[in-house]
Formats: structure tokens, sequence, C-alpha cells
């Protein structure tokens, strides 16, 4: 917590309600800037008075003249600014200011007087009010760096020192806060100081009435001893109501009767025909489920084979997991049992919170399960599915147990995810689509997925910066020694809004879910395809130990035009290629290859190299290089359509060898290096199942396979600023 946390002083308060009343826009200059002032911000020496000569009073050298107007909200664009003027310049510039605003119809209530600033970066620090997210903090170059470029970064509040060395750090301009060609060299510490005063934790930003929506500094001035808010805005909202902070949300028990279920009670099956209740049945059944399931039908004897009851409260023992298909009208008093009959109720339906006219509906629903002390899953979701129980929401699923837990609020995407993933090879521990969130959210299942020891990673796909923040929280609380991989829908500039200040028009969605990733350690990915690539990846590389102390590469395969664009790849993620050391030639070289081989790195063989040994070479060779000369990352990148054609009449399967020996040569070695493998086919059908075939060997051996090095190189990079994060929350927590 920074020192003297924001008080906001009472006449200040009452001074913004006076002003919201009246039905301002803004908070006048002068007194925005006493509530900076008030809160430890720096602001230039000055006054306000009708008065120039009077705001002038105590003040000398240049001079500032603004004019206040509560009609006036961009002073500059409409000449209420007047630059460098001597004291006893002050009444003949108010006169001619009062004029030329006169002309388009501004009143000037009074004048404000400031020293001026000394030279400086020009810097622009805010803050916006997010629905269900709360206050957004901005930070970028000011002048034509935001004006032109919007070269800025967010950041959730409460701020951390940590999260504004970052945020800076983003900025493409930020060389120069650092005297870039021959430039004033910025006190950093200055301005951090100066964001944590507004957005950190006791800041400004916690102290501040709800009726204020934003807030512009812009610019601040930093020069190579201070930083100072020359100009501020602080922008109203007529009539807002007070916004809910974020905090705890109770944990009404665990989940584990929810991925485990034992006895699960099936409503809206039809007795006479097939509906979508009736496959969940029958699906139940061919997938193995060991339990009980119940249908519940008001005058079926059985459905499916199965004995019904009438309702839930006939059903003599509790239900963990109760599969609802029933019209939204009918759902609530369907599930009504006495309490603690009914666990988990997972609704199907639609009809609820996503229409305005089921709004209410849900309301209800939420009220009578929480009496009962039932959780509700959903409404309008697919529901759960988990690899150990045998449920799941899609006819033959893939079963095979594993440790990614993804969350999501798509139902059709989740099923993308569970089919996809499972052909990437991703074992799943479960995926559970959770529909309008209605009662059990996002951030309450990772939570549990983070406490689960049978959970390895968790994904998520959200569409609601609302529940990244939740997620945020919850991971700024207790924090995560597991991978969290996120993919977020609306990520685009659209959810910009005009808005009074810059701050406001900047804040879209497309910027904010970078910063929530960046605070809360996600992995924050970009497409379906790279958040399973992800994922995969997660589960399959070891992280034991610390992050790399580089970012060098190794490419080993056969082809040296894709050697070159692989390593062209490979920079875009931040990645390099460097020579490797002569000794780690040499000791190659000693190996006897056939000519015709680049050793040193990229490592470029031929398909006579890698048929000898029948493909156990590249074992060998690349033993070598872990041994003295371990990379970051090494991928293997082969061309299994030359190799097969070429070399296996002659040399058998020298693919499958190839693969085998190099993850046994990082058995052997114990090498920290993260190595990944990249395979292509020629286009031929049987070429293709051949590469898939190699990819589920490979994955098996614990070698993560992509289609390309550019996948493997963006995918390398999250993992390897996991591990980084990882380590910095350790240090942080032994401090």
């Amino acid at each position: 917590m920074i020192e003297n946390s924001a008080r906001l002083p009472q006449q200040l308060r009452t001074a913004i309600a006076a002003l919201v009343a009246s039905g301002a826009q803004v908070v006048p200059e002068p007194e925005a800037k006493e509530i900076l002032r008030s809160s430890g911000i720096a602001v230039p020496p000055g006054g306000a008075h009708a008065d120039p000569s009077v705001a002038a009073n105590g003040l000398a050298g240049d001079l500032v003249l603004k004019a206040v107007s509560p009609t006036l909200v961009h002073k500059s664009d409409a000449g209420g600014v007047r630059v460098g003027i001597a004291r006893e310049d002050l009444a003949t510039e108010a006169a001619a200011m009062t004029a030329a605003l006169a002309a388009h119809g501004h009143r000037i209530d009074r004048f404000l007087v400031e020293a001026k600033a000394d030279p400086g970066h020009e810097v622009i620090v805010g803050a916006v009010r997010t629905p269900g997210v709360g206050w957004v903090v901005m930070v970028g170059l000011g002048g034509i760096f935001v004006e032109l470029f919007a070269d800025v970064s967010f950041g959730v509040a409460p701020l951390t020192a940590s999260d504004v060395t970052s945020m800076l750090s983003e900025l493409k301009g930020t060389a120069l806060l650092s005297g870039a060609r021959g430039g004033i060299r910025a006190d950093l510490d200055a301005l951090v100081s100066l964001v944590l005063r507004l957005g950190g934790e006791g800041g400004l930003l916690s102290a501040l009435p709800p009726e204020v929506v934003e807030v512009d500094l812009n610019p601040v001035i930093v020069d190579s001893e201070r930083a100072v808010a020359v100009d501020a805005r602080l922008v109203l909202a007529t009539g807002s109501e007070a916004e809910r902070t974020a905090g705890e949300r109770a944990v009404h028990g665990a989940f584990g009767r929810l991925f485990r279920p034992r006895r699960i009670a099936v409503l809206g099956a039809s007795a006479s025909g097939a509906n979508i209740a009736n496959r969940y049945i029958a699906d139940l059944r061919r997938a193995g489920f060991s339990g009980t399931v119940i249908p519940i039908h008001p005058t079926a004897e059985q459905i499916e084979g199965l004995p019904a009851q009438r309702s839930l409260q006939e059903v003599a023992e509790p239900v963990d997991y109760a599969y609802v298909a029933l019209p939204a009208k009918k759902v609530a008093d369907a599930l009504t049992a006495d309490p603690g009959k009914v666990a988990f109720a997972q609704i199907i339906s639609s009809g609820f919170g996503e229409v305005a006219e089921g709004i209410e509906l849900e309301r209800d629903l939420v009220r009578r399960m929480e009496a009962q002390g039932t959780r509700v899953i959903g409404p309008n979701c697919l529901g759960m599915h988990s690899s150990a129980a045998r449920v799941s929401f899609i006819p033959d699923p893939p079963l095979t147990a594993g440790g990614v837990a993804v969350v999501s609020q798509s139902g059709g995407l989740s099923v993308d995810i569970l089919r996809l993933g499972a052909a990437r090879g991703i074992a799943f521990h479960s995926v559970t689509s959770i529909g309008n969130s209605s009662d059990v959210d996002a951030a309450e299942l990772v939570e549990f997925m983070l406490d689960d020891p049978d959970v390895g990673l968790v994904g998520m796909y959200l569409e609601s910066i609302a529940a990244a923040r939740a997620i945020l929280d919850l991971l700024a609380r207790r924090g995560s020694g597991k991978p969290v991989v996120l993919l977020a829908g609306g990520r685009t500039a659209a959810g910009s809004r005009a808005a009074t200040s810059h701050t406001g028009a900047l804040a879209g969605n497309h910027r904010l879910w970078p910063a929530v990733c960046r605070q809360a350690g996600i992995a924050l990915t970009d497409s379906l395809e790279e958040f399973l690539d992800v994922l995969l990846a997660f589960a399959t590389v070891r992280l034991d130990g610390p992050p790399p102390a580089t970012r060098d590469a190794v490419l080993f395969g056969n082809g040296g035009g894709a050697s070159v664009l692989a390593t062209d790849a490979l920079a875009r993620h931040g990645f390099s290629v460097p020579a490797l050391p002569e000794p780690t030639v040499e000791r190659i070289q000693s190996l006897g290859l056939p000519p015709g081989n680049g050793l040193e790195n990229p490592i470029d063989t031929p398909a006579g190299t890698l048929a000898v040994g029948g493909g156990t070479i590249a074992g060998d060779l690349l033993s070598i290089v872990l041994e003295s000369a371990p990379p970051a990352i090494l991928i293997t990148h082969l061309n299994v359509g030359i190799i097969q054609r070429n070399l296996a009449e002659r040399h058998g399967d020298v693919t499958g060898t190839i693969i085998r020996s190099i993850a046994a040569a990082h058995a052997r070695t114990g090498a920290a290096t993260q190595q990944y493998l990249v395979l292509k086919g020629d286009g031929r059908p049987d070429m293709d199942q051949a590469v898939a075939d190699y990819t589920l060997q490979a994955q098996r051996l614990g070698l993560p396979v992509f289609r390309s090095v550019d996948e493997a190189g963006r995918v390398a990079r999250s993992l390897i600023e996991f591990q980084e994060r990882r380590a910095a929350l350790v240090c942080t927590a032994t401090a």
C-alpha cells in the first residue's frame, strides 16, 4: 500500500456532489488539481480567481493562463490556454481570451494561473471505470504518440510497482524516457510513484465517489527529477450508481460431486420419442457411466429402459448432478426439492438471462435454488464433461483422463475444444460449459481446479471482461503454481467507446484483455488453434526448473530453406538462433557424418545423414548439443514426406527412429531445454496419416508436435513467460 492512502476531503466530496446535481460534465480544473494534490500527486503551483493577477499571487517567471468555464471541456482546442505569459501581461491576455471564447458561446467564471512546468517528456496517465472490471489505468507517451499512434498500455487497479513498470516497458517509445538520442533522462521512479498514487493500493481511485468515471492527466511532465500533472480532467457521469467493488465471493461447497457424480437425474426426457435428454441418457450408458441414472417424468414408468421418478422430491437418495432440458418457465418448479437433495443442476435450456424477458426468470431460479442448497450451472449451457467419471455432453466422447481442465462461456466452442483437443493428443480432466453463469462462475471453478491435485493446468474461454477481472482478483489473492491459459472472445477495437477523455476513448476491450492477463500471469492466446497448442505444450513439456537465462534456440532438421524461414519465425517470438560454439561443432563432426551438412545452427542435415544408424544419428547429434551448449528451446523439424520417399525402403522407419532417439537424448542428458517437434507431410492422404501417427507417438514420449516452427515458437514463448512469472512470484514471496 502506498504511504498516506488517499482520503478525499469532505469539502471536495461536497463540491463533486454539487457539480453532479448541476449537470456538469467535468470537475473544474482548480478543484481537480486540489483533489490530486490531496493524494500526493504533484501539480504546478498556482491559484484560481476571477482576476488573473490575484490568481498569480506568489508566482514568478513564465506563467500559464487557463480559462475555467462550465461549458469549456477541451480548453486547448477552444483557445482557453495561453503558455509562457509574463505576469504583467496577464490582464491583457485574459481580456483577449475572454473575448475569443465569448464569440464561441463560452462564459469564463475565473482563471487558473500556474507556474510553467520545466521541460520534460509528455506522458499521459489516466483511468476509466469499466463495468464489471472497475478502474482501468492507462499510461502512454503524450503528444503525437497518443494522438496518432495510440502508444499506450493498460492495467487494472489496484496496481503494483511491478505492474506499472511492465506497462511502461510495453510502450513503443519507452526508449525516449531513458534519454535516447540525447534527450532528457526521465525520473521513472517519480512516474511510477505518480501512477501508484493514482491507481495503486489505497490510491486516489479508491477514494473517488462513483460519479467520477474518468480521470485524465494529460500531460504529465516527467523530467530528470520529478513527474508533475500539468493538466487534469475528472469526468462525471450524472446519476451513476455506486459501483459494486470486487471482492471475495462466497464459495458454497466443493465441486467434487460435480466432476465425480454417482447419481445423475435427467429432467426433460420423453417417454414416447427421442429428444436431447433421451440422447444424454443413451450417451451416458454408452460411455460406461457406472453410477445411477434417474429419469424424472411426471407420468412415465420407464424412460430409455430405466425406472423413472415423478419428481426430484420422490428420489430417495441425494442427487449429485441434475441435467435439465425443459422449457425455461418449468425449470424452477421441476428442480424444487428438499434442502440438500440436489447438489448441482445443469440447465441446458435457453430463455433466461440472455434474453430480456428471461432476466427475472433467471433471478427467481437462482434465489430458489440457493434456498435449497442447489448450485446452478448455466442456464443456456451444455454442461460438464468429466473423463474420469465417464460423463459428457457429446456422444462418443474422448475419455482418456488427463490433467487439462477447461472452463468455457460458449457451449459450441466447448465441443470444438473437446473434439479438436483430443485429436491433438490432449487428455482432459474436464471441460465445463457455464453459459449465463447465473450462479457458478468461471472464477469459482478455476479456484477449485487450482486446488485439485488431478488438474495440472487450466484453460478458459471467456467473453466477459468482468469474468476475467474476477479471475485476476482470484490469482492476486492466492497465486497459482499451475499454468492458466485464456482464449478471449470480443477482443476488437469495437469495444472502445466515445468518451470525454483520451483514456476513455482508448480503453477498449482489445486493450483490457492483455492488461488483465499480464497482471494475472495468464497466457493469452489469439485463436482456438493456438489455445489448443499451448494447452498441449503445457501438458507435455516439463517445467520443473527455473526459466532459461537466454532465449537461444537450436534448429535441427532436413531443409536449408525451411531452416532460414524457421529462424525468421523464431525471431518474431523473441528467440535468437546463435552459432554453436566451435568445440560443440567439432564434437558433432567427429561423428563421421556424410558430406553436405550445415552444423553451426541451424543444423541442416540431408536425408543421407538422417539415414545413419537408421535415424539414431539424430539422438547422437542432439545429445552433444544438449550436453555442451543447451539452449532454451530445441526444435526438430522433419519433412516426413522426403524421409519416407527416400529412406524407408532401404533404412526402415527412419522417422520413428529419429523421434525415439531425440526423446531418449533429452531424457539421457537431463537438460532443462524445452524440446519441440515439427512434422510436415507432402499433401498426400497416406502421408497425412503417417504424420498423424508419428504425432501421437511423439507426444506419448513427451514431445509436443506442431505444424510449423512459427507455431512452436509462439507456444515456447508462452511457456517461458510462465516460468518467468512463476519465478518472479517466488522471489516476491521470499523477499
